[in-house]
């Protein structure tokens, strides 16, 4: 089997990459200038396949994530990481069954490329990141066409996209072109970073998503408020329990505050078209005006189931989920980042009612004058 390596115009390269047994890749031609090319056969290590490959694989896929446009949330994080550490080449890399696909690449006009000459297949089988300080010097890569032509890594590190269940989709790794190596700090802003950008990846889909269709699905609330659709009448609910701390039986006490809460709302609001966790613990639910269906009623059982089956932050238990709602008014809402200033609006008025308005308030001076003492 032959593969060709292609750019982001879908416009070959000059690699051609044939297929041998036992991981071997045989290199039968890459372009050195433009209009000059000449043949070698080299031998390269293949990364081999993690253990727990399928259940990996299936994760990757089932986010929904692969092959969707380039998206300016994610393309912030190679932005940062490659000012940060001063390399010509970030990514957010996702490795697929055959292939690396780029869901930011800044540097890089390449989509994907063959898994199998990949760097960062390397990357995933390890905890930490995985550095390779001179690829010319390194006998795994230094025949791999990455290297002997664009975009000539010489210097590679990529930190583990690792999901909760420590599944790991791929990396956020950095290229230089020139040999180097990273100090221990730096690979500590690698990881971190690379967890952040896993955390923009869970937001991008519904992670928690289940047979029965009773979770929230997990989107950002500018995206949220994006699907409204242009409807006069619809109405936004927004709920808030960041003041949870657990279920109040064992019976519950597998499945998560956030679980459990969404199935409240499915169970109250049938008619929603559609119930949405905005992240952290905040919830909407979007909702048509019915005269069969009393509103208010809902959002009182739903506060008192809660009350019941959550265990809330001492002092907390009076403090309603509630936070308010927003009406729907195309006229009164320019755009989709008004409507957004006005839920995060609440979110903060209901926070701050949360953190003070419980507690005793002597108490609380008190407290934070001795934190303050401890830091200044």
């Amino acid at each position: 089997m032959v593969l060709n390596y292609r750019n982001n115009k879908n416009e070959p390269t000059g690699v051609e990459l044939d297929c041998r047994p036992q991981g071997v890749w045989r290199l039968v031609g890459f372009r050195l200038t433009k209009g000059r090319e000449r043949r070698l056969e080299s031998v390269m290590q293949e990364a081999r396949l993690p253990e727990n490959e399928a259940s990996r694989v299936a994760t990757l896929h089932s986010l929904g994530i692969l092959d969707t446009p380039r998206e300016d949330r994610f393309d912030r994080y190679t932005r940062i990481t490659a000012r940060a550490f001063d390399v010509p080449i970030a990514l957010i890399s996702l490795v697929d069954r055959d292939r690396q696909w780029f869901k930011s690449a800044n540097g890089l006009d390449a989509i994907e490329t063959p898994r199998n000459i990949s760097f960062c297949g390397h990357a995933i089988l390890g905890d930490g990141v995985f550095e390779v300080r001179n690829a010319l010097h390194d006998p795994r890569f230094r025949d791999n066409p990455l290297v002997l032509q664009a975009p000539e890594i010489r210097f590679y590190a990529g930190a583990p996209l690792e999901t909760p269940d420590r599944l790991k989709l791929g990396t956020l790794c950095i290229i230089d072109r020139v040999p180097r190596q990273l100090k221990s700090e730096e690979k500590v802003m690698l990881l971190n970073l690379a967890d952040m950008a896993v955390e923009e990846m869970m937001r991008f889909v519904d992670v928690e998503t289940d047979p029965s269709g009773r979770t929230a699905q997990t989107i950002t609330a500018p995206e949220f408020f994006e699907s409204i659709p242009d409807e006069r009448g619809l109405s936004v609910l927004l709920f808030d329990i960041d003041d949870v701390l657990d279920s109040h039986d064992d019976v519950n006490s597998a499945i998560s505050p956030g679980e459990l809460f969404s199935g409240l709302l499915h169970d109250h609001f049938p008619t929603a078209k559609s119930i949405a966790h905005i992240g952290d613990y905040h919830f909407c639910v979007l909702l048509r005006p019915s005269k069969e269906f009393d509103e208010v009623l809902a959002i009182n059982r739903v506060c008192s189931a809660a009350k019941a089956l959550l265990c809330f932050v001492d002092g907390h238990e009076s403090l309603s989920p509630f936070v308010g709602h927003i009406h729907y008014n195309s006229h009164r809402y320019e755009s989709v980042d008004d409507m957004v200033r006005d839920a995060n609006r609440m979110f903060l008025m209901h926070e701050r009612q949360a953190s003070v308005g419980k507690i005793d308030v002597k108490k609380f001076v008190k407290e934070m004058v001795g934190w303050r003492k401890t830091i200044f």
